[in-house]
């Protein structure tokens, strides 16, 4: 235990002890149970020790009998700042109002987390707390049981599983676990497989049930491809159609870029200015004066004053100010041309997938208007065109 820590807040004296039988004195008071520490040796007549002030009092039978005499020489402790605070009265109001403020501060929640959502937006689940009375800058003791907040918002919020509830500090944290929504099932039962698009069919591959058109026969969105009905109207068989059926689809992609391509390159050159934050308000302390950069950018971060884990609604923001130059370059037709093609091959891969294969590529329309090229291309792609239909019996 920190005998000098505890004892600070009740108050506590440094005393020179004066005598001959110092080592009596200091065995009479541990066997009276008076807590004594820092006892130190100056000299054969002289020794030093801390006692906090409800002790000293009861120093004065074991002073007698051991012909000792004991002087404070140091005050320490909060009862003696109290007293030196009561003959300035305008400076213990001060900080009295100053305490309270900051427990007024640190009983109010100041920030509000949300994490784990990514389908239901933080709008929803705003509202939702709005109708709970939950906001920014509410005293933690508003706030309701926390079983019944979270009994609560998932009934507001449908999509939700489950929704945890944590304060910490000056801050609310609400984790959200949304419903899973199972995947579409397979299809079971016996189906068609159909054409996802128009296509002109390169190759068919039928494992199971029977296919109804050849290459290079030209097909439409919604043509059975491989049946899932086998034999005659009188003896028929439906099966589950297994198979693949790769076809040549045509893709148009139109794309524009511009001559002139500009940017920002920063100059490693930067300057910083402080602000206290008291709740939603900054002041400003330091880094007064005009910013010397025509062109920059501005980033901040907040350290928020934590006590025992706990963060208050005070801290320090330190703002950035980044210097950077306005860069461009204008580059030929053919360079943009290259760039055009690219996104347009890029935008389409993202639309086929990986399996898909482009064959050909072909130049509808090119022009440059305004220092700006646009291309609009036709493109020739080999995939996958067969999907899945069920087939519905008594049809």
């Amino acid at each position: 235990m920190n005998i000098k820590g505890m004892s600070w807040f009740k108050g506590y004296v440094r005393c020179i002890l004066r005598g001959k039988y110092k080592e009596l004195f200091l065995n009479l008071a541990i066997k009276d149970d008076i807590s004594i520490w820092d006892f130190k040796m100056l000299n054969s007549q002289e020794a030093v020790f801390s006692i906090a002030i409800k002790d000293f009092f009861k120093l004065k039978p074991i002073l007698r009998r051991t012909y000792t005499r004991a002087h404070v020489i140091k005050r320490s402790g909060f009862p003696f700042i109290l007293a030196g605070l009561s003959r300035r009265k305008g400076l213990g109001i001060g900080l009295f109002f100053f305490i309270m403020l900051i427990y007024l501060f640190s009983s109010m929640i100041w920030t509000i987390n949300i994490e784990g959502n990514e389908k239901i937006k933080d709008a929803e689940i705003y509202a939702a707390m709005e109708q709970l009375g939950i906001h920014r800058g509410m005293f933690k003791f508003q706030l309701d049981d926390f079983e019944e907040i979270q009994y609560q918002m998932l009934n507001s919020l449908h999509n939700s599983a489950y929704i945890g509830v944590k304060l910490k500090g000056t801050s609310l944290y609400f984790t959200v676990v949304e419903k899973v929504r199972p995947e579409k099932e397979l299809i079971e039962g016996p189906i068609n497989l159909v054409a996802g698009k128009d296509a002109v069919i390169s190759s068919i591959l039928a494992e199971k049930g029977l296919p109804l058109f050849k290459v290079n026969d030209r097909v439409k969105k919604g043509d059975i491809l491989i049946s899932g009905i086998m034999g005659n109207e009188e003896h028929n068989q439906l099966v589950t159609a297994k198979g693949v059926v790769k076809g040549v689809v045509w893709y148009e992609a139109v794309a524009t870029v511009p001559l002139k391509q500009e940017w920002r390159e920063y100059t490693g050159n930067f300057l910083e200015r402080y602000y206290l934050a008291i709740g939603n308000r900054m002041v400003k302390y330091k880094g007064y004066g005009k910013i010397p950069y025509s062109n920059y950018q501005l980033s901040s971060s907040l350290k928020r004053l934590s006590v025992y884990q706990h963060d208050l609604p005070v801290g320090l923001v330190v703002e950035r100010v980044l210097e950077y130059e306005e860069k461009s370059r204008i580059i030929s037709e053919a360079d943009a041309y290259q760039i055009a093609l690219e996104q347009t091959k890029k935008d389409l891969f993202s639309t086929i997938g990986s399996d898909g294969e482009i064959l050909s590529e072909k130049v509808l329309h090119r022009s440059t208007e305004h220092d700006k090229v646009t291309i609009k291309i036709l493109f020739e792609v080999l995939e996958n065109i067969a999907v899945p239909q069920p087939i519905i019996q008594g049809e």
